[in-house]
Parts: C-alpha cells; sequence; structure tokens
C-alpha cells in the first residue's frame, strides 16, 4: 500500500479558507458577509441585555437558534435569520455593496 503524504493548512481568514477549497469570489464574499453578521448578531444579543425569550418572541426566530447565536455557533443559522435577530436588539446596521 503507498501512503500519499498529506499537507495540513491551517487557515484563519475567510479569504484563505475560501481559496483552499477552491469557492468562487462571489462564495468567498458570502461567507465573510455571514461571518461579520454572526460577530454583529453575537454582540447585539449581549448588548442588548434581552433575554433569549425576548430576542425569539420579537424575531419570530426559534430559541433553539437565538441560543446558538448567543453562545457564537452560527453554523446552521442563516443569514436571514441573523438579521431579524439583530433587528429584534434595536441594532440598526448599513450594508453596502463593495
Amino acid at each position: 500500500m503507498v501512503k500519499k503524504s498529506t499537507k495540513n493548512t491551517v487557515n484563519r481568514a475567510a479569504q484563505q479558507i475560501g481559496e483552499a477549497l477552491g469557492l468562487s469570489e462571489g462564495d468567498i464574499a458570502l461567507m465573510e458577509y455571514k461571518a461579520d453578521l454572526s460577530r454583529i448578531a453575537v454582540k447585539s444579543i449581549a448588548a442588548s441585555e434581552m433575554t433569549v425569550n425576548e430576542i425569539v418572541e420579537k424575531s419570530g426566530v426559534s430559541r433553539s437558534k437565538v441560543s446558538a447565536v448567543k453562545n457564537g455557533a452560527t453554523i446552521g443559522v442563516s443569514i436571514d435569520l441573523l438579521l431579524r435577530i439583530i433587528a429584534a436588539t434595536g441594532t440598526r446596521i448599513t450594508i453596502r455593496a463593495a
């Protein structure tokens, strides 16, 4: 049996990860956008001092998703849910196309 050599890479920036995965520029931009919104959502929840249940009521997002975002676990959370959570906390953001 021939053992193939593998090369491990550590990537931290979305651009590096996207390039390592062979993603298109559009997919990389979307990944960066979601990462930015995830950070904003986590900070917005903390700054609002609202309970998870209050955010659930205002946003219409499930408790499990709001709790996940609050704890920084945003992998299974879509961009539209992140935006609804951010809006429910009273945080206002401006989105500009580059």
